[in-house]
């Protein structure tokens, strides 16, 4: 039901059950971390209804300040994450869970004042709510996994633009 091979794009029907492991693992989080935990979120795709999405649960966590980030990291280690640093995005630690053949979920840690949280908060929570749009995303998320089957990084640049008008929208309406 989840779970896909690193750097390969396989889209999938949005599927309700993904709430639910979404809802598993950020309990399994919330005790490891718990002494540095602010909030967690089911971001990405795979949190939004009548969306096709890769199958890999994507979390927002926030910690109350990035100092902790050490403590956190052997933590979410013992739970079966790996840690993957800042991946070019300051101030927003990344780790995955599961092998090269089958990755299941990702977490992005940060702080929940920063923009890289409050913009997955926003997109999330806008295509929710703005059904053609969150179909016009489906769509263009099938055309660049045809086109980029095997190189999930210029599938996510494809992204990009439509991604930024609609965080744009998403602000002008709050």
């Amino acid at each position: 039901m989840i779970g896909l091979k690193r750097g390969v794009v396989k889209l999938k029907d949005y599927n309700k059950e993904w709430s639910n492991l979404f809802d598993k693992e950020a309990k399994l989080i919330s005790s490891a971390i718990s002494n540095y935990l602010v909030d967690i979120q089911h971001i990405g795709s795979t949190a939004i209804p009548n969306t096709v999405a890769k199958p890999i649960i994507d979390m927002a966590v926030a910690i109350d300040n990035l100092s902790n980030i050490e403590q956190v990291v052997t933590l979410l280690e013992e739970e079966g994450y790996e840690y993957r640093g800042e991946q070019g995005i300051p101030d927003r630690h990344l780790f995955v869970k599961g092998d090269e053949e089958s990755r299941t979920h990702h977490i992005h840690v940060m702080v929940n004042t920063s923009y890289e949280w409050k913009k997955h908060i926003l997109f999330r929570d806008y295509l929710r709510q703005h059904t053609l749009e969150a179909e016009q995303y489906s769509e263009l998320k099938k055309k660049l996994a045809d086109k980029f089957e095997l190189d999930r990084e210029k599938y996510t640049d494809g992204k990009e633009e439509f991604i930024l008008k609609i965080i744009e929208k998403a602000k002008e309406n709050v």
